[in-house]
Formats: structure tokens, C-alpha cells, sequence
């Protein structure tokens, strides 16, 4: 039995370390994890409940409840089974964490290293792959071609065997969270180490362009700066990174392509002027306001499912179809062709399992916010900056990766968020 035990803190590391892949490997490593995991507890004991720690991954616990109810009253339940397997987290894992709370808890800072770590490591792998493909011969000579790696957003997360631009950026700023979390509460001794952790995680979402998350990553920023005031009081050092931050953003908006012509397109909405795209492209206010009117008109079609539908749902097997049909109906024709899914997680909640889903969503974001306030949790606060604006956007739970992401990001911060003890002999923390 002690070996299993070991064997599953050993799997545990290999799921964390193996987050930023492709979800098959993610899928086969939490399925083996769980099954070690009650090979070596749920025989000879039973999950340790108490009202502390027990809350959140009993509310995840709750939601996945909801979501199999859901494919009960589904008329596809076929489809609806493929849809349950992205939410699997929220039972697998909270069911782990119950009965293993005290064990992860004294391994959290390990943990964090190792999951920090894996999504570092990729990008790392992702860049240079991304340079690879950027070199050509011709006339026998070696050419690099910067268009391929610094103008396409999807040669970074399409190269290989990486997740979806928006879930892998997600997963770099959650880095850049950990690292400042890193610096503000541990005493750390390479301070290269982390500050080339937030570089290259930086760096990596810019050249993803998944616009969710590059507000996402200066909300963490900005958030930063006035934690750095308050912590240390000093006025002249928070201006400068104020600056400093502010500065990055201007890059960020002048030479990121997508993030520029977003602003362009929502300055056309606002002004009801045409504007000419960097590419050529001229919008028309309001006959084709791409990434803003066609979103605020998908919104709107899920609204009017929800106001059918907020009782119960409609089921997680047949929601995808009835939103289609919708847009057939609505006239959001590059949505029925696209087959797009609500690119909000809260309005596909509350239409695929009703109001009661939506609730308990809402309540583990808010209990998270809850401890965040508590214990002064700047780690656990950023996870749901962060969560919270990318289900805004995206529906985030129809992907497996979205949904692990979502479990293990809030896990992991309410464990170690209020750790700002400097335990350097003990965890050799980021060394």
C-alpha cells in the first residue's frame, strides 16, 4: 500500500507536469492517478471531510453532479457523454483532494514548481519549434522568415502536440502569477531564475495573441503593482513599475496584430466611423463588426435560449445543437457555419444545466474570492482575475484542458496562496 502511495505522488507530478500538452496525455494521466489513488486510500479509508478544506472540491463535486443530471434529461445522450468527459476533473480530482488534503498540502510549494515548470517547459519547446519552422535554405543559403513565427498566432500552439492558443495562454499567465506570487512571499535566492520565468512566459503570450488573456495578464500586472505598494510602501519603486507595466501594455496594443485591431474594431463600434484593419480591411460600422458585434450577437442568442431554458437546461448532449440551430434563426451565420460554441462559459452553464448550475458555478468562484479575502490570497485572488475573464469570453469547460485547468489552478492556489512563510531550507523554493 505504501508503494501505491508513492506511485500516486509520483503521478500527481506527471499530471502537472503534463497540463500544458495535448489533452489526450492530460486525460490518460489523470484516469491512471485516479486509479492509484483509490488503490491506495478508498479501500482502507475515507475521504477526510471538514469544513475548512472540504468546501471547495465538495462544491466542484456538486457541479459535476449537476452536469451528469443534465445528460440524463439530454436527448442525445451519446453526444452528451463526449460533452461530460471535459468536466471529469471536477469529480476526479476533488475526490483525490479529499483524501489526500493533508499530503498535497505539505508538497504544495513542490507542486507549484512542478505544474509552473511544465507550462514553462512547452513554451520554451513551442519557441524553438516556432524558430525551427522559420528557417528556410534558399540558393543554398539559410534564410529566417520572421513573418512564420512572430506574425501567426497559431504556429505556436499548432506546431505540435500543444493546447489551444487561449487554454496554453491562460496557463502563462497563471505562471507569471505564481512567479510575482513567488517574489512577494518567498524568499527567494535566484531571482534570475523567476524574472526569466516571467519574461518567456510574457513573451509567450504575446506571440499567442489570445486577446482574453492579454487583459487577463495585465490585470494580474496592474494588481501586482499596487499589492508591491501596500506590501513594501514605496512610492518611487511602484511608480516605476507602474511605468514599467503601463509601458508594456503600449507594446502590447502598437505591436501585438490581433490585440491592435481589436482596439481598432471597438473604436469603430464606438465612433460608428470606418477603420482600416492592419491588414487592408476596412470596417464598416455597423454592417461587419468582426470579434465584437458577431460575439455581442452570439450573447444574445444564448440569452434568448436562457430565458427557455433557466429552469433546468436543456441538457449537456443537446445544447450545441439547439445553440446552432439558434443562430440559423438569429441570422449569426458565420456561427451556424463555424459551428461556434457560446464563447461564454456563464450563459452555457445556465443553458445546459439551468439555474441551479449557474449557482454553484457562482458559488465556488465566490467562496474562492471568499478565502482569497481571508487570507490575503494575492495567488488565489489572480487565478480568478483570471478564470473569471476567460469564461466571460470563451466557454472554457467544452475543452478537457479548460476544465483540469479550472480544478488544479484554484486547488493549488488556496493551498499555497497564503503560504508566505520563507521556508528556503525546507522547499529550496524556484532554485
Amino acid at each position: 500500500m505504501e508503494r501505491l502511495r508513492k506511485c500516486f505522488f509520483f503521478m500527481v507530478l506527471i499530471t502537472l507536469s503534463l497540463m500544458a500538452f495535448y489533452p489526450v496525455w492530460s486525460e490518460v494521466s489523470v484516469a491512471l492517478l485516479f486509479v492509484v489513488g483509490i488503490g491506495a486510500r478508498g479501500i482502507v479509508g475515507s475521504p477526510a471531510i471538514d469544513r475548512k478544506t472540504s468546501v471547495l472540491p465538495l462544491l466542484m463535486l456538486t457541479f459535476f453532479v449537476l452536469t451528469t443530471v443534465s445528460l440524463l434529461h439530454s436527448y442525445d445522450k451519446l453526444a452528451g457523454l463526449d460533452n461530460l468527459h471535459t468536466y471529469l476533473p471536477f469529480a476526479v480530482l476533488p475526490i483525490l483532494m479529499l483524501y489526500y488534503r493533508k499530503e498535497l498540502s505539505d508538497n504544495k510549494i513542490l507542486l507549484l514548481k512542478v505544474a509552473s515548470g511544465g507550462i514553462l517547459a512547452v513554451s520554451a519547446l513551442c519557441l524553438i519549434l516556432a524558430v525551427i519552422r522559420s528557417l528556410y535554405i534558399v540558393d543554398g543559403q539559410l534564410v529566417f522568415n520572421p513573418y512564420v513565427s512572430y506574425r501567426n498566432q497559431f504556429v505556436y500552439t499548432y506546431l505540435s502536440v500543444f493546447q489551444y492558443t487561449n487554454t496554453f495562454a491562460m496557463m502563462a499567465v497563471f505562471v507569471v502569477a505564481v512567479m510575482l506570487w513567488a517574489l512577494f512571499n518567498r524568499n527567494v535566492k535566484r531571482r534570475w531564475l523567476v524574472y526569466s520565468s516571467i519574461g518567456l512566459a510574457i513573451l509567450m503570450i504575446f506571440l499567442l495573441s489570445s486577446r482574453t488573456n492579454v487583459y487577463a495578464l495585465f490585470a494580474v500586472l496592474y494588481y501586482s503593482v499596487l499589492v508591491f505598494y501596500i506590501r513594501y510602501k514605496k512610492l518611487v519603486h511602484s511608480l516605476l513599475l507602474l511605468v514599467g507595466v503601463t509601458g508594456l501594455f503600449w507594446v502590447f496594443q502598437t505591436c501585438n496584430y490581433r490585440v491592435m485591431n481589436l482596439s481598432k474594431t471597438v473604436t469603430s463600434y464606438i465612433t460608428e466611423e470606418d477603420i482600416t484593419m492592419d491588414n487592408g480591411y476596412v470596417i464598416k460600422h455597423p454592417e461587419n463588426i468582426e470579434n465584437v458585434n458577431i460575439r455581442f450577437r452570439m450573447w444574445g442568442t444564448g440569452l434568448n435560449l436562457v430565458s427557455q431554458y433557466w429552469k433546468t437546461g436543456c441538457g449537456i448532449g443537446d445544447y450545441k445543437d439547439v445553440l446552432r440551430i439558434s443562430y440559423l434563426l438569429d441570422g449569426v451565420d458565420e456561427a451556424y457555419e463555424k459551428c461556434y460554441d457560446q464563447h461564454n462559459q456563464y450563459i452555457e452553464t445556465i443553458g445546459t444545466m439551468g439555474i441551479l448550475g449557474l449557482l454553484v458555478l457562482m458559488a465556488i468562484l465566490a467562496y474562492s474570492l471568499y478565502l482569497a479575502w481571508r487570507e490575503r490570497n494575492y495567488l488565489l485572488f489572480c487565478c480568478l482575475m483570471i478564470l473569471s475573464l476567460n469564461m466571460m469570453l470563451e466557454s472554457m469547460f467544452n475543452r478537457y484542458s479548460g476544465s483540469l485547468f479550472f480544478v488544479v489552478s484554484l486547488s493549488l492556489a488556496a493551498l499555497v496562496g497564503n503560504d508566505s512563510q520563507n521556508k528556503l531550507q525546507e522547499d529550496k523554493v524556484l532554485e
